[in-house]
């Protein structure tokens, strides 16, 4: 957690995610930067099309992260649920 960050509880808000697997094929390989969240939605801004694409979290099994200190990949059962309910999930 970021201390001082007003929107603490929405930790991925602007960072760039890759869907690794997902259960829909049309998404697996999907990248961008995530622009909104919402309980059952990601919201990626596409860099090569500039798009903004709706991808539903409970179709994203594996995905990676970019943050200041590397890349993670996680599995997306981690990002089902409200952005401010997630908080106690990650740590």
């Amino acid at each position: 957690m970021h201390a001082g960050n007003q929107n603490h509880y929405n930790e991925y808000l602007g960072k760039f995610v890759k869907i690794n697997k997902a259960r829909n094929a049309r998404n697996s390989k999907l990248s961008g930067t995530i622009v909104n969240e919402t309980k059952n939605m990601l919201y990626l801004s596409d860099h090569k099309s500039k798009n903004v694409i709706k991808v539903p979290k409970g179709e994203i099994c594996e995905y990676e992260i970019c943050h200041n200190s590397g890349t993670c990949t996680l599995d997306g059962k981690r990002l089902l649920g409200r952005p401010e309910e997630l908080v106690n999930k990650v740590k």
